[in-house]
């Protein structure tokens, strides 16, 4: 099993986005809002770019997209990088998705003031919820086993007949819910490198990418939050480790 990677971090924050061409009303900031149900949409086929200026080299090494019509728009994907907004350097090969479903893309970690999203369609033009380009947060192992990838219930509203049949269905939507417990993690690696995503992002149930194996189910990739009920603890019994963290997230279920 690979390890979780987690993606919180976007340099489509570090600067204002700005897009080749933008559909009224469907502006290039929703890319960066952390709302799936606001959008950028082009204004037609082709290629399209969402440029960031990050004011100073700043780092890089995933992609994670929800929300997007890419796959059905037969789109060839990309992140390029450049130091003069001029000549361009492509960050991994282009590829086409498979499905509009959550993508994750890792490539080297990279150095740059500019960087920027392209898409290229023949005839259908390309739409986006949310686009996160940053640096991943990778977990030195996988989750302890028993590991459950992903609870899904439903939510929906059914009509029953006089006889108890179920007359029909109107699906409202399916939420989610994924936890994942990690025991003995050095303490250096969890103050490090989780506490900072704990503490400015996760704990004030700012969204993010999970992926808990992106390399055997590269599909299983969701949007979520830290369930707001959770709690969070760092027993310290085992030096130099923390004996366990557990995350407990919520989302739903991309239909």
């Amino acid at each position: 099993m690979a390890t979780p990677i987690i993606l919180f971090d976007n340099r489509f924050l570090d600067g204002t986005p700005t897009a080749t061409s933008t559909a009224p009303g469907f502006s290039v900031l929703n890319i960066r809002d952390g709302k799936t149900y606001t959008h950028w949409r082009a204004v037609g086929a082709g290629a399209n770019f969402i440029t960031v200026d990050c004011g100073v080299a700043r780092s890089a090494d995933c992609l994670a997209i929800i929300g997007h019509n890419l796959g059905t728009a037969n789109a060839s994907v990309f992140v390029e990088t450049s130091t003069d907004n001029a000549s361009w350097t492509d960050r991994f090969p282009r590829f086409i998705p498979s499905s509009d479903r959550a993508l994750f893309v890792t490539f080297p970690l990279t150095f740059a003031r500019f960087w920027r999203f392209g898409t290229v369609t023949t005839t259908a033009i390309p739409f986006l919820a949310v686009v996160m380009l940053g640096n991943r947060l990778t977990f030195p192992f996988p989750p302890d086993t028993p590991y459950i990838p992903c609870r899904e219930s439903i939510e929906a509203e059914s009509a029953i007949g006089k006889t108890g049949q179920i007359l029909g269905s109107v699906m409202r939507f399916k939420p989610i819910e994924i936890s994942a417990r990690f025991s003995n993690l050095t303490r250096a690696w969890v103050m490090n490198n989780f506490m900072p995503f704990w503490n400015s992002h996760a704990s004030n149930l700012r969204p993010f990418f999970w992926a808990w194996d992106i390399t055997a189910f590269p599909d299983m990739v969701f949007f979520v939050t830290i369930d707001k009920e959770s709690s969070f603890e760092m027993p310290m019994s085992i030096l130099p480790f923390i004996d366990s963290i557990e995350l407990n997230m919520k989302g739903v279920m991309e239909i």
